[in-house]
């Protein structure tokens, strides 16, 4: 097939975010197309020829009962044509429904930012979110940097995307990271420290994340905010 920009395009975020359904992908590149299945044709291709693996479809949330969009991450011709090193290995094998949370979180802020009420500056998936900080290494799900249009101000923000399926070990070993960068990152080692955002999936979910960080914050209790995954974002200000 010839590789347009969209499509190229289409393969840099899909390997960006891991996995993208094709609900995100018609969002993100197909936003004012009457069809909701104007990516349809080109997935085939990008699928037949190897740039794309189809996983499966994602599951429905909810009280839904069967399958939702498809699923798709960079095949072996995506890796070559990105000119990504080393040897090509399937990145999951399987659907990835934390990977797309993640993805979901992004495309609140894309309505958003279509609204004009923010700015998307840049953003950061995993692994490369992960970096070593106040001798810790910080690894959050994702990091957006925003500006809020209607004060002209900055955001940046370190997001870990709870679905409800990481033990509290796992989380207070988080929240103990964050704490440590927020009390030893020294001078010139990032330019601005982010605010760290947790996003939970149910209410129980969110009473948790609360229970967790109870006592643990310290000072820097103004750096940590929780909230429904849902509509976040247009909570952010």
């Amino acid at each position: 097939m010839r590789m347009v920009s969209k499509h190229a395009d289409i393969l840099r975020s899909v390997d960006r975010f891991g996995q993208l359904s094709s609900a995100h992908i018609q969002q993100l590149y197909f936003p004012t197309a009457k069809s909701r299945t104007s990516f349809a044709r080109p997935a085939k291709q990008l699928v037949e020829e190897g740039f794309l693996v189809r996983m499966g479809q994602r599951q429905v949330r909810g009280h839904g009962k069967g399958s939702g969009p498809a699923v798709y991450q960079l095949g072996v011709a995506g890796w070559h044509y990105l000119g990504k090193r080393g040897k090509f290995r399937p990145r999951f094998t399987a659907v990835s429904e934390h990977r797309l949370r993640v993805a979901d979180v992004f495309a609140q802020l894309c309505e958003r930012e279509d609204r004009g009420e923010i700015k998307v500056q840049g953003y950061y998936c995993e692994p490369d979110t992960h970096r070593p900080l106040a001798g810790v290494t910080v690894r959050p799900d994702f990091f957006v940097e925003l500006e809020l249009t209607d004060k002209s101000e900055l955001v940046s923000l370190w997001i870990e995307v709870d679905r409800d399926n990481e033990s509290r070990l796992e989380i207070e070993k988080k929240i103990r990271e964050y704490v440590a960068v927020f009390d030893g990152v020294r001078p010139g080692e990032i330019e601005t420290v982010p605010s760290v955002l947790f996003l939970a999936e149910t209410d129980i979910g969110l009473r948790n994340l609360q229970g967790y960080m109870h006592g643990k914050l310290g000072a820097y209790e103004h750096m940590f905010e929780l909230m429904h995954i849902e509509g976040f974002a247009d909570k952010v200000k």
